[in-house]
């Protein structure tokens, strides 16, 4: 599974959602950060993201367990999954 962490609000994560289908993304499951979202706060904190989400998000977990930040990264990520 991977998992894209994004924040309502967030210009990047926009960016990201406007520049990607996401959902023809096959295992991707898109996940907001905010107060409410317990799931969200948890995994971002399984991956050991809480403090690199403080500073930059979105934040993209590859099914690999990569770490993936800046809009540019994440989506050649998403084009080269795709080829």
């Amino acid at each position: 599974m991977t998992y894209l962490f994004t924040k309502k609000g967030c210009g990047d994560c926009e960016t990201v959602k406007s520049q990607i289908d996401l959902k023809t993304v096959q295992d991707l499951k898109v996940m907001q950060l905010d107060q409410e979202n317990v799931e969200a706060l948890a995994m971002l904190a399984y991956y050991e993201c809480v403090a690199l989400s403080e500073k930059k998000l979105p934040i993209l977990v590859s099914d690999s367990r990569e770490i993936i930040t800046d809009v540019n990264h994440i989506t050649k990520y998403f084009q080269e999954i795709r080829a």
